[in-house]
């Protein structure tokens, strides 16, 4: 990012706008995983069920991040064609 290029600035920042939200729909998504999974998991939760459900319920954070990231992308405008 150069302070010659005010669009470099802006994308930058959409970005990481983006990242952001992308990290809060990530982090929802894994509550409701984990939380639906633990409902129905099977009874007595052992130590390992339990490590297992919260692992895969983290996947979504990255993942809620990567569509965050995609969808900035996606709704960014294009340079004018020459």
């Amino acid at each position: 990012m150069t302070s010659r290029d005010p669009a470099a600035g802006e994308l930058h920042l959409r970005k990481q706008t983006a990242g952001r939200v992308g990290f809060a729909m990530g982090c929802v998504a894994a509550i409701v995983a984990a939380a639906i999974n633990f409902a129905r998991a099977p009874r007595p939760l052992t130590l390992g069920v339990g490590l297992l459900i919260v692992l895969v319920a983290a996947l979504n954070i990255p993942l809620g991040i990567a569509v965050g990231l995609l969808g900035e992308r996606f709704s960014r405008r294009s340079a004018p064609r020459r």
